[in-house]
């Protein structure tokens, strides 16, 4: 019995002794480390077929577009500009050259307009004239369903334009508009409603 209890003794002061001389302690169960899958959101697939919406803005106007994947045609039927009321027309072709999000395309074109334009003659001399012009578009939308909210920027210059004054007093003639810059900006806000939604 003397002989069991002083091997019990020298066995329990030689684990302290074991450790202290360098011997590791058992690991610990290692901890199962959590991995999280972020899913990416798919982005939204390019709009196809025929749309048709309004356009508020210089000019207001009645639109059709026809999308094909990420090129697109739009035309426009309106009032006058900010400078006077008349007619205005324009056709863009465009291409969506980013996203910004799955639901937010950016798409830049090229394109031509037409405006007549109808404005308060401002001598006897001035008669309405009609532009004939080039530009360019950026437009910047957002897609929901068949619907599309956008908003466009689009400066552009006269190639043309036909006379806007008659000259009736000869170098006494007062008009003005005869002197107004070719270049032009026009912009809108508009919506567009995808018939082959």
């Amino acid at each position: 019995m003397t002989r069991t209890l002083a091997m019990f003794a020298v066995v329990s002061l030689g684990a302290p002794l074991a450790l202290a001389d360098g011997a590791a302690p058992p690991a610990a169960a290692a901890q199962p480390t959590a991995v999280t899958a972020h899913a990416t959101e798919p982005a939204s697939p390019a709009r196809k077929g025929l749309a048709l919406g309004v356009e508020l803005g210089d000019p207001s106007s009645a639109t059709a577009a026809f999308f094909l994947d990420k090129l697109s045609v739009g035309a426009a039927l309106g009032t006058g500009t900010f400078a006077g009321p008349g007619f205005s027309a324009h056709v863009d072709a465009q291409l969506e050259v980013h996203r910004l999000a799955p639901a937010v395309p950016l798409r830049v074109g090229l394109g031509a307009r037409y405006y007549n334009q109808h404005y308060e003659p401002m001598s006897v001399s001035e008669i309405p004239d009609s532009h004939y012009g080039l530009r360019a578009s950026v437009a910047l939308a957002y897609e929901r369903g068949p619907l599309e909210l956008y908003a466009e920027l689009a400066p552009g210059v006269d190639v043309k334009r036909t006379q806007s004054c008659t000259l009736v007093d000869g170098p006494y003639s007062i008009c003005p508009h005869a002197q107004s810059s070719p270049l032009f900006l026009q912009f809108g806000v508009g919506v567009r409603w995808f018939l082959s939604h």
